[in-house]
């Protein structure tokens, strides 16, 4: 007997052949949405970054506990993260590594007991009648000598800022013998705050007033050392150049035009190094989204 499967799969074959294509419905608005959460991992290791490039450690785990419960109000949105800048600023060691570092850098590791015995060296000098005819300048690097023992204090009294913090640095008797000298002085400024050497212009106007001359720098004038000084750390060049160390530090760049412009406008306006740091430290590229 001759199989009549073959007739039967081609039935099937007609029957689905001509069945109705089934229709597909879409619904409106039903796409996927994307998951923004900011992972974990992510936040763990933006709370690292900013304790070991504010205070040199990484957190204890109270401290990224703290930070992560912060941080998990809103996502890790901006204003969680800039009171996580805050709780860090809050910390003594904050300001003891700011202070640590410029002590390093620019003073070559200067500690109090030096500052104490060229106070006492002073001292003895007055008592000296050959000393006599320059007792005006032996007051004058004095007064600067107690102001620069009294720095660590007053910077974590919140009496003064960074930037009265570098002035001091940068005039007393300890950073004269390091970079004697007016032209060295005035390079020596240049090169670290700035990043530069002075342009010819520059160099010789401020090593004028240096020099106790008249002089314009900047746009302002100035005849001493301590003009010089006012005028070079109240300089937009010197705050350009404190918000390029920070986006070197924390995101291994130099901020753009925009950026810079938003930067230092913020640090000129309150002279706060703090809301400076927030400004950039907050921002998602820190975060890593």
């Amino acid at each position: 007997m001759r199989s009549t499967l073959p007739f039967f799969l081609i039935l099937i074959l007609i029957v689905t052949a001509c069945q109705p294509e089934a229709e597909i419905i879409r619904i409106p608005d039903n796409d996927v949405v994307p998951d923004e959460t900011v992972p974990l991992v992510l936040q763990e290791s933006y709370v690292n970054k900013l304790y070991i490039g504010l205070l040199g450690r990484k957190p204890n785990e109270q401290e990224l506990q703290q930070a992560l419960a912060i941080l998990g109000r809103d996502n890790a949105a901006v204003s969680d993260r800039e009171e996580v800048l805050e709780l860090i600023f809050q910390f003594p060691g904050f300001i003891q590594r700011m202070y640590d570092i410029g002590r390093a850098e620019m003073l070559a590791n200067l500690d109090t007991a030096d500052i104490s015995f060229q106070i006492y060296i002073f001292n003895e000098a007055k008592k000296d009648p050959q000393y006599e005819p320059f007792l005006p300048l032996i007051e004058q690097e004095l007064n600067k000598l107690v102001l620069l023992k009294r720095l660590p204090a007053d910077l974590l009294a919140g009496r003064i800022g960074r930037m009265e913090m570098h002035r001091r640095m940068a005039f007393n008797y300890f950073y004269d013998e390091i970079n004697m000298g007016s032209q060295n002085f005035v390079l020596s400024l240049f090169e670290y705050f700035l990043g530069r050497y002075p342009t010819a212009s520059e160099e010789e106007t401020a090593i004028t007033i240096v020099d106790g001359f008249g002089g314009i720098l900047f746009g302002k004038e100035g005849n001493s050392k301590a003009d010089f000084l006012e005028i070079f750390f109240s300089s937009t060049d010197y705050y350009e150049g404190q918000v390029i160390d920070v986006y070197n530090d924390f995101l291994l760049r130099e901020p753009v035009s925009t950026e810079m412009v938003e930067a230092v406008l913020v640090y000129k306006q309150n002279d706060d190094y703090g809301e400076m740091l927030k400004t950039i430290l907050s921002k998602d590229e820190v975060l890593g989204i």
